[in-house]
């Protein structure tokens, strides 16, 4: 009980009996005592005054207090179908409730981290991220810092951020704003979200956001991976993005539209120092999906991406345009993009199996000539007590022509399979092993260990 109310309990039961005493000792008193009673009834009226003085703050301070409310998180819930392409991820790892998160003057937030290990067994062609560099040697890193920040500005609208600091070369680090996003949500059929966001391309991506805490393996699948450390999408995108609920009665149908543009540079994968300046026009997505009331924790869907890049090569370090080699058609050429994309999706009674097929191909504008890059990743893992087991199988095959904007990925699949071992609410520890195999290169194994938090 506050200790106001506990006070004003108590000086009411005092004046309740100096309400009462006055009376019987009037029966006794002598006039010599009328001054003593009259000075007794005047400290009775100043109590009761500071009584109703006191009520009065406790109502304005009331008042005033902060009424909280849900707001999005990027942790884990219940399972239950998604209300936005911005709201929760599915349900593998503890639940976060709003209590969990920080209030400052009306912001909400949330931050996790990661501390990481990483050994690869031999010393060839290898994109390094996080500053880790490619070897037999290990190297510690820290990988991405995050700050969910969200603010409630009325019953409908609010705002959300994450902004990331990310480890570089040389233990150098840069501020990355991953999202940011006015949200206005009208109803369950129509949620709109305003600014930078993640493209709802397949399910990984709108699922995890860049907290390592919140997936269950050490990284994400290569085709999944942000395109700043070499991954084959286009992760990000600035415009509007429109989610909601179908009318479907048990079925649980929801849809996706999102219309932005995209920025996509990526550092090629295969070590050559070079970076590709995709120069994406304005992209268009659309995706549905149904998550059935007759089967709780599945999804499945599709989605269908199109958008128009570049092949403009930069040196890394300079940031000069490298010539393009003999044949290659050179920048100027533009490509339609589209990335076709099904996934099937379980997550339930302490089971994740999540599968996703994609289809990416880059048609020369004007011309005949196209690469088409399939790619896939299949991972399964089951909760028992702390500990999460996991496999997860990946396969990416790009053309290796010059003129192909993937020809530094090749042909690359293996599988990796580890652990996961949850301390607490705020600290798990993840022990990860890979075997990649690699068109025309050594096959690469390597060992990662992580700490992932929040707090």
């Amino acid at each position: 009980m506050p200790r106001a109310r506990i006070k004003t309990r108590t000086r009411c039961a005092l004046v309740a009996f100096l309400l009462v005493s006055p009376s019987v000792w009037a029966q006794n008193a002598s006039p010599s005592d009328d001054a003593t009673i009259t000075r007794l009834v005047e400290q009775i009226k100043q109590l009761q005054q500071q009584d109703l003085d006191l009520l009065e703050r406790i109502k304005i301070l009331e008042a005033k207090q902060p009424q909280t409310s849900p707001v999005e998180a990027d942790t884990t819930s219940p399972p239950a179908p998604p209300q936005s392409v911005e709201q929760t991820p599915p349900p593998q790892l503890p639940s976060a409730t709003p209590q969990d998160w920080h209030l400052v003057q009306g912001i909400q937030w949330r931050g996790f981290g990661e501390v990481d290990y990483k050994v690869l067994n031999q010393r060839q062609p290898e994109l390094g991220t996080y500053g880790f560099v490619p070897g037999s040697a290990g190297n510690f890193y820290t990988g991405d810092f995050g700050l969910f920040l969200t603010s409630r500005l009325t019953n409908k609208a609010s705002v959300l951020s994450e902004i990331i600091f990310q480890e570089g070369d040389a233990q150098s680090y840069k501020v990355d704003l991953r999202r940011m996003l006015l949200k206005y949500d009208y109803n369950d059929h129509l949620k709109m979200s305003f600014g930078r966001y993640q493209t709802s391309i397949g399910y990984y991506n709108w699922a995890f956001r860049s907290a390592a805490w919140l997936q269950t393996t050490a990284d994400r699948p290569l085709v999944m991976e942000y395109a700043t450390n070499g991954g084959l999408l286009p992760t990000q995108a600035i415009g509007v993005s429109v989610t909601g609920v179908l009318p479907s009665g048990k079925l649980g149908l929801n849809y996706v539209a999102e219309y932005g543009s995209s920025d996509t540079i990526r550092p090629g994968i295969n070590g050559d120092g070079l970076l590709t300046d995709e120069n994406n026009g304005n992209q268009t997505n659309v995706g549905l999906f149904i998550r059935p009331d007759e089967l709780r924790g599945l999804q499945i869907g599709a989605s269908y991406y199109h958008d128009q890049i570049s092949n403009y090569v930069l040196n890394a370090l300079s940031g000069a345009q490298v010539p393009p080699p003999p044949g290659n058609l050179g920048s100027s050429a533009r490509y339609g993009q589209t990335i076709v994309n099904a996934h099937v999706i379980y997550v339930a009674h302490s089971i994740e199996f999540l599968n996703e097929g994609f289809v990416i191909r880059q048609a020369l504008i004007g011309g005949s000539l196209h690469f088409d890059t399939p790619a896939f990743y299949s991972q399964f893992s089951k909760q028992l007590g702390p500990v999460r087991p996991f496999f997860r199988f990946q396969y990416v095959n790009a053309n290796s022509n010059s003129n192909s904007i993937l020809n530094d990925v090749g042909l690359r699949f293996g599988p990796s399979f580890g652990i996961r071992y949850d301390l607490n609410e705020y600290m798990a520890f993840k022990a990860q092993l890979d075997h990649t195999v690699r068109r025309g290169e050594p096959d690469l194994n390597g060992l990662q260990l992580q700490w992932a938090f929040t707090f």
